[in-house]
């Protein structure tokens, strides 16, 4: 989402140019936006005696994906802020592997909405489920494309040693 990454990643006044600094800013980005959404989903949880059964389990069940969705970008962050040479690949490893769980964790959340729009008001907050959640994806996935570019020089193919430590 090319668009979506410059208005985003625009908004960092400081941001230097090199690769990592990209990604870590992606994925602060991605961070902040999967918080809100943690607490849209907390607040949902806590008025979900307005819905039926299986709403009431989506949404109790999106507080736990997304929550783990923001653990999951932290530890991203904070490996993406102590890379090493020496641990590099498995270092990437790690940050690819949570952040595709980020991205996963909302995709179950939002199929637990899939059969949940049988009332005007179920039909409703599925749809704005699905278009938090989908605005979350769509920056958590450019933060992944920019993780995933880290790990290889443009010209060379070879391993990164270039991000700052």
């Amino acid at each position: 989402y090319p668009t979506l990454c410059f208005q985003t990643l625009s908004n960092f006044s400081n941001l230097a140019t090199k690769p990592l600094d990209l990604a870590q800013a992606a994925i602060k980005v991605s961070l902040a936006r999967t918080r809100t959404l943690s607490v849209y989903f907390k607040t949902l949880n806590a008025t979900s005696s307005r819905f039926g059964k299986r709403q009431r389990v989506a949404v109790s069940d999106c507080v736990e994906q997304i929550s783990d969705s923001v653990t999951q970008l932290i530890n991203t962050l904070n490996e993406l802020q102590h890379l090493r040479a020496g641990t590099f690949q498995w270092q990437m490893s790690n940050a690819q592997t949570w952040t595709s769980a980020a991205l996963t964790n909302g995709d179950t959340c939002l199929s637990g909405f899939n059969d949940g729009g049988a009332t005007a008001d179920g039909a409703k907050i599925k749809l704005e489920v699905k278009r938090r959640i989908t605005d979350v994806a769509m920056l958590t996935s450019n933060a992944l494309y920019l993780i995933n570019r880290l790990g290889d020089d443009s010209v060379s193919g070879k391993p990164r040693t270039d991000f700052g430590n």
